[in-house]
């Protein structure tokens, strides 16, 4: 059986999935009402309470709460109620200090995941995530799992580091996002309609994932993640169009080993 801690949009989503698939899961959450509504979607158990449960037939935990301190909190009331082994995925996208604090309190007979998701809830429901993952070497029937609810998986060498990963991802999506929504702004001031603009983005250069998405994105949850960004590195660059804007673009083409001049 598989315990899902938290059941908001990602949680909930992973959680029905696997019912899906035709798997046992138990959802877990405070939320009463939460609980009642996703236990009759998912058509699985459901509740609030860790010690009603079976503890020997759980074969892995998933654990999709919102902050750094909650996911601490599940931690103490999983060793609280069990002291045998447990597999742990820790879906929630913590700082890069926070990951590694918290995983590294776990105790020596778990095996834990730090294992942030993008792809949001549809891609929590369709099993089509994108997981950053980092922890012990998989074995067969974690990869097996990995497999259900992902549809791809980068590994990482240390705790950490998927949570920076996924924070300079969803920071540049964020960037993306405020451009688009400046440039529509910028256009309406100087009475162009926005949403011809808008037309014309969508099918030239200006074109991203998150100006098709612009309508319908959970702009909170970027964010709060470029919130822990900055609150790991101090500060992030500018995306003002200033002098040094050239350089950037040519030193990141030659990272990623292109002619930088093409």
């Amino acid at each position: 059986m598989h315990l899902v801690i938290g059941l908001g949009p990602i949680g909930g989503n992973i959680g029905a999935h696997l019912a899906q698939l035709g798997q046992e899961v138990y959802g877990y959450d405070f939320n009463t009402e939460r609980v009642r509504e996703w236990s009759e979607e998912a058509a699985s158990p459901a509740g609030s309470d860790l010690a009603a449960l079976d503890w020997p037939s759980i074969d892995s935990v998933h654990v999709a709460v919102r902050l750094a301190d909650q996911v601490s909190s599940v931690f103490t009331a999983l060793q609280e109620h069990t002291a045998r082994p447990l597999t742990v995925f820790v879906h929630t996208t913590l700082a890069p200090a926070d990951a590694q604090r918290i995983m590294s309190s776990a105790p020596d007979n778990w095996r834990v995941f730090e294992a942030p998701v993008s792809g949001g809830p549809q891609g929590a429901r369709q099993g089509s995530m994108t997981i950053f993952l980092a922890g012990p070497d998989t074995v067969p029937a974690e990869d097996r799992l990995l497999a259900d609810i992902s549809g791809r998986v980068f590994s990482m060498e240390s705790y950490g580091q998927p949570a920076l990963v996924k924070l300079l991802n969803n920071a540049l999506a964020t960037y993306n996002l405020a451009a688009t929504a400046r440039m529509l702004n910028l256009a309406a001031e100087h009475g162009v309609p926005a949403k011809g603009l808008f037309e014309v983005i969508g099918v030239s250069t200006g074109q991203s994932w998150m100006s098709d998405n612009l309508v319908d994105v959970q702009y909170d949850l970027l964010l709060k993640d470029v919130g822990l960004l900055r609150g790991e590195l101090g500060s992030l660059p500018s995306a003002d169009l200033d002098d040094d804007v050239e350089q950037a673009i040519l030193q990141a083409r030659a990272l990623l080993g292109a002619d930088p001049q093409v």
